[in-house]
């Protein structure tokens, strides 16, 4: 049976914790959502030329959060495109649609949950996420769920990171190492980066085409918001796989070599595009 466009909430998986995470701290994955778009705007650029997207194209952005992606899909499709924006975060729906008011003509946001899109198959032109499969319960079946409600022809495209892919330079390289395994365990799907090109020829896309793209940050401050890495390592003190000791003087030494000018932490994020055959 096919699913029909609806603007009610499809149920979120029951162990979506970073859907729990979202609804109680919208405030500040708003603002993070905010901090990311400027570091990873050429990413986002670079993602827009392989998308390809001409004038008149209907376009579908899973899990658009605060719906600046899907503003700039509006732009790039023109006033006779259509661009709607999915996420499964009331929370991230409204703000969305609050600030696409300042928009003459702006995209249609609906609270939807990404394994389960509430629209028929073949409507969409394009089909697009962005860094959202790393946090789903079932990539593979949010992914199939893309390719289905695209058209014949029509281009699915993914950008995700690698976790498995971070670096932060640091003297104590052991204790970097376990920080930075445990900051890409806790992510639900942390090698998700690597495994997106195997996906789209599993799921039989055409002209599959992958880049790989560094983003490089040299401010402690940044990289400690984009990659939790205070947090985390704390986590990792926590739960016995460093000691408090080896905790504190591996955050100190990164602080050190902020204030000294020497910080660099670098990771991959990867943007792959094909075509539903």
């Amino acid at each position: 049976m096919e699913r029909k466009e609806t603007d009610t909430p499809a149920p979120i998986c029951p162990d979506f914790s970073w859907a729990t995470w979202m609804r109680e701290h919208a405030n500040t994955a708003v603002s993070y959502l905010e901090m990311a778009s400027v570091h990873f705007h050429d990413v986002k650029a670079r993602s827009y030329r392989a998308l390809g997207l001409k004038r008149g194209a209907v376009v579908l952005d899973v899990g658009c959060g605060v719906g600046q992606d899907a503003c700039e899909s509006k732009r790039l499709v023109g006033v006779r495109g259509r661009v709607v924006g999915i996420d499964y975060s009331e929370e991230m729906i409204a703000e969305a649609r609050r600030r696409a008011k300042d928009v003459s003509s702006f995209p249609k946001f609906v609270v939807c949950e990404a394994h389960h899109i509430g629209f028929s198959s073949d409507t969409f032109d394009a089909s697009r996420a962005d860094r959202v499969l790393q946090h789903l319960a079932d990539p593979r079946v949010a992914f199939e769920e893309m390719v289905r409600v695209t058209k014949p022809a029509g281009t699915v495209q993914i950008v995700d990171r690698d976790w498995g892919l971070v670096a932060v330079e640091s003297n104590d390289q052991a204790v970097t190492r376990k920080i930075l395994d445990h900051i890409c365990g806790k992510i639900r799907n942390g090698w998700i980066g690597r495994r997106v090109p195997v996906l789209f020829r599993e799921c039989g896309l055409q002209e599959v085409r992958v880049e790989a793209l560094p983003i490089t940050v040299q401010d402690f401050r940044v990289a400690d918001r984009l990659l939790d890495l205070t947090l985390v390592a704390g986590h990792a003190a926590d739960e016995g796989i460093v000691s408090p000791d080896e905790k504190r003087s591996w955050l100190l030494e990164l602080q050190e070599r902020n204030d000294a000018g020497r910080f660099f932490a670098a990771w991959v994020m990867f943007i792959v595009t094909g075509k539903k055959r």
